[in-house]
């Protein structure tokens, strides 16, 4: 049976009886990760003085993929190490800001597999996008 990996680092506590990663043989899965910063906030979501709210995509997709990395480097792993990843959008209209932060993210560099699917809501109503992961440990020996 796998190992709880729970992250001690710059990542807020889970919002459930979850750890933010699991270990099961030589595989990692990492939870549904967001934009939440260690203080609880949204990268990517600004209230203006008047009380708009507005939301950014692009911004939310880059800090989920930095969440994920810090993840994994728990686990001691990099993005590098991906083998799969779910990325769930609000509004599959951000699509393309999504894309745009995974190509950055990966800068050349060979990427997953990857599956993303419009979903209605998030846990939050700031959340424009989660994902989820899986990841191989690196050889041990």
């Amino acid at each position: 049976m796998g190992e709880l990996r729970p992250v001690t680092g710059p990542l807020p506590a889970t919002r459930g009886s979850f750890p933010h990663a699991r270990v099961a043989g030589d595989l990692v899965h990492v939870s549904g990760t967001s934009a939440r910063r260690a203080d609880d906030t949204i990268e990517g979501a600004t209230v203006t003085a008047d009380g708009t709210v507005r939301l950014d995509a692009g911004v939310q997709s880059e800090a989920v993929l930095g969440n994920v990395e810090r993840v994994l480097a728990e686990v001691g792993l990099d993005r590098t190490d991906l083998v799969d990843v779910t990325a769930f959008l609000v509004d599959i209209e951000d699509f393309d800001a999504w894309n745009a932060a995974w190509t950055g993210f990966f800068d050349g560099n060979e990427a997953p597999a990857r599956t993303t699917v419009g979903v209605s809501a998030l846990p939050h109503p700031h959340l424009l996008v989660e994902v989820k992961a899986t990841a191989r440990l690196r050889n041990r020996g």
